[in-house]
């Protein structure tokens, strides 16, 4: 087995403060290995940088860099969209989640796409008697905000803005439950 470099780790200073990330390069696979170099500088950099919040964005799916992303967080946001992959991987992620005794609270993204497999998200939330932090519908000010190199709240102060602040205040409430 030979050592090779199959990405890169960086730390960079944001308008919105400090960021670890990283960048596999290309044809590579998602890396487990990578996920955990990042969430060391994450911890470091909110360490030095007195913040108390950490919050890693992780890949879709449930391979071994998501599994890095989520062990020993606090609180785990599924955003999942309805559609069956993505049913699919919240009911796998919400396994691994519980195999991990990890809270795990849900977000549907562009419920409006298909509302039927939105009301199975919804029944399958309620089952296992999962918080649904919110939903939010498609919107082109998401793409135009990217666009502009724009936060959607500073983009458009309306009511999909609205959505994201109230699905902000609900994780802040899971995490100080």
């Amino acid at each position: 087995m030979i050592d090779r470099d199959s990405g890169f780790a960086y730390i960079s200073e944001t308008r919105f403060g400090p960021m670890a990330h990283a960048m596999l390069k290309t044809a590579e696979e998602a890396s487990g290995k990578l996920v955990t170099i990042v969430r060391e500088n994450a911890k470091k950099l909110a360490e030095e940088k007195k913040k108390d919040i950490i919050i890693i964005d992780g890949p879709p799916g449930i391979g071994c860099p998501v599994i890095s992303s989520i062990t020993g967080v606090d609180l785990v946001l599924v955003v999942t969209e309805p559609t069956l992959s993505a049913i699919h991987d919240l009911e796998r992620i919400v396994e691994v989640s519980n195999y991990f005794k990890i809270p795990a609270i849900v977000c549907i993204n562009k419920y409006d796409i298909n509302l039927d497999n939105t009301k199975n998200i919804e029944d399958y939330c309620k089952t296992k008697h999962l918080v649904i932090a919110g939903m939010l519908p498609y919107d082109n000010n998401v793409t135009k905000a990217m666009i502009d190199e724009k936060t959607i709240i500073e983009y458009s102060k309306g009511a999909y803005s609205k959505k994201i602040i109230d699905i902000w205040n609900v994780i802040i409430e899971m995490i100080n439950a």
